[in-house]
């Protein structure tokens, strides 16, 4: 059986075995939580393969395909005390690494005035909606912007981190230091190689008013390649984002710069953007959402990427979002096996995506 039928498969197991109980219970110290999508995407060419992030080595032509957003996830948290507790987080999806990743295993310490301590396996804080951006049911659209969130494969590290929490009147203040290191698998240039990369250094502040939060970060890192055509380079992404969500309007905007210390940073640095609105009817949510990675430097004259996007969410029940999206995207970073003359070019492609979303 193909590797994307045996992941529908299992999706399709999960939802079928129970997708109204939001988490299960085990005593009075482990809770289970699970997550998924069952996705399928087709577009309008065959020149070119849509993925999802720069891990996928294969990804949606003119045939439908169910691999590139489906995805099922189970997670694990052990608590012993109001002090200490273990999470642990298995995600099976489409990827050039391995169809089951151990995405988090981690001890977590809450220690006194607001302080919490993270030792192990645990999401990369790279952008404003990194530690839910598989979680489809918890996104009011289809899937991240493209042109954002899969520039960067990196989703999880080992290695430790430090949260400091503080309430400053209405405002909700989080400050966050991540250290450590991690290894992936990327398709790039029709090869599969192996992604490194050491000495992360993470530092990101999270602001809580009301309907309203702000995010300021930056994550930097050394990159090794091991298989496709990329020197040693040192990465470092920047970025602030915005969310305002009363209930019913949500809108969601963030800006990230990437600038590389090698010989390629003018071929990998980039200004990237994205907006998205949505407004909740009832259980029905219509969204906009428009990005763009735009290259800078010496080669700020490449191809520009883009994508706009409409969509609609439907909560049909507890704990199960339909979603469709339309999309058309222009460029060459979320394509994968692409003729050398789409290469070339990179031609507007349209895409029609259908997804179940669901918690369990």
């Amino acid at each position: 059986m193909h590797p994307s039928k045996i992941q529908l498969a299992l999706l399709v197991a999960a939802l079928l075995t129970g997708a109204a109980n939001a988490e299960t219970k085990f005593g009075d110290h482990v809770t289970l939580k699970g997550f998924g999508t069952i996705g399928a995407v087709v577009t309008d060419t065959n020149e070119a393969q849509l993925r999802r992030t720069a891990n996928q080595a294969s990804g949606a032509d003119k045939d439908v395909d169910f691999g590139v957003d489906s995805r099922l996830g189970m997670q694990a948290t052990a608590k012993w005390n109001d002090i200490f507790s273990l999470t642990g987080q298995v995600l099976v999806e489409r990827s050039a690494y391995k169809p089951a990743n151990l995405e988090w295993l981690y001890g977590e310490a809450k220690l006194p005035a607001g302080f919490t301590v993270k030792l192990g396996r645990m999401v990369l804080p790279t952008f404003m909606v990194s530690d839910s951006r598989s979680v489809g049911y918890a996104a009011h659209w289809l899937r991240a912007p493209q042109e954002v969130y899969a520039v960067y494969p990196v989703s999880s590290f080992d290695g430790g981190q430090l949260m400091a929490r503080h309430a400053f009147g209405p405002v909700n203040l989080t400050a966050q230091v991540s250290l450590g290191s991690t290894k992936t698998k990327i398709g790039l240039y029709g090869r599969i190689g192996e992604l490194k990369v050491d000495d992360i250094q993470s530092v990101n502040l999270l602001m809580e008013s009301g309907d309203w939060l702000v995010r300021l970060g930056r994550t930097s890192a050394d990159a090794t390649f091991n298989g496709v055509p990329l020197p040693a380079l040192t990465d470092h992404f920047t970025g602030l984002g915005v969310q305002y969500d009363n209930g019913k309007a949500i809108v969601m905007a963030e800006y990230v710069t990437r600038r590389v210390d090698s010989a390629v940073g003018g071929v990998i640095d980039s200004d990237m953007w994205y907006a998205s609105a949505g407004w909740r009817f009832g259980s029905l949510t219509p969204y906009v959402t428009a990005s763009k990675r735009k290259p800078t430097g010496s080669n700020a004259s490449r191809i520009t990427d883009s994508t706009s996007a409409i969509g609609l969410r439907w909560d049909a029940m507890n704990d199960i979002a339909v979603k469709a999206q339309w999309q058309r995207t222009k460029g060459s970073v979320m394509f994968v096996n692409a003729t050398p003359a789409f290469a070339a070019t990179a031609p507007g492609v349209n895409a029609l995506s259908l997804a179940v979303d669901f918690v369990f």
